[in-house]
């Protein structure tokens, strides 16, 4: 019954971002000849949308995996990150080249004016994913972000089983990977994600 129920959330979950991101694509090849900015807008933010259903089932079901025998270097390197919140893969210089990169794949886009858009839209998701991880793990955001902070801090310290989206959330409201009680997390908790 469990592995019938496993299947039946990989179907649903495969379901539903093409749900989304087919119909978006459909629109954007109708706009397409008349409304060029149109266009690309839509393939660029259905890009982006993928990315997040990627991001949140690369994190959950990768990084975080249920048994040893998918347990793989990135996952171990990732946990190492829970142990260890403040240390980063990512330095600032991996993430101006990703940016860098980011703005050529849109000028790229813009130069070829066709579905490349999209693979730009894709692209500049994981180049915000690891901006806004990064800055997840500064107090100052707490301020300008706080539900979002407090989502993070709560996968990390208290429910690593949980509040998987890094960019965004509502894959796990979707899914019903958000925990049922308060976010919120003490200072105790705060101290060791701060590493103070």
């Amino acid at each position: 019954m469990k592995r019938l129920l496993k299947n039946h959330f990989e179907l649903y979950s495969i379901l539903a971002c093409i749900s989304t991101a087919f119909p978006l694509i459909m629109i954007a090849a109708l706009l397409r000849s008349n409304y060029s900015f149109a266009f690309h807008l839509l393939l660029f933010l259905t890009g982006w949308l993928v990315w997040t259903w990627v991001e949140y089932h690369v994190h959950r079901f990768l990084l975080h995996p249920k048994t040893d025998k998918w347990k793989t270097c990135t996952s171990q390197i990732h946990q190492h990150h829970h142990i260890d919140p403040g240390q980063f893969e990512t330095t600032l210089s991996h993430r101006i080249l990703l940016f860098i990169f980011s703005c050529l794949f849109i000028y790229i886009a813009y130069k070829l004016n066709n579905y490349f858009t999209f693979l730009s839209g894709f692209f500049w998701g994981a180049v915000a994913y690891c901006y806004i991880h990064y800055l997840l793990h500064k107090k100052w955001t707490e301020a300008f972000m706080p539900r979002h902070h407090d989502f993070h801090i709560t996968h990390h310290c208290k429910h690593i089983d949980k509040c998987f989206g890094v960019t965004v959330m509502w894959w796990d409201m979707l899914f019903g990977t958000i925990p049922k009680k308060n976010l919120s997390a003490s200072n105790k908790i705060l101290n060791f994600y701060y590493k103070k």
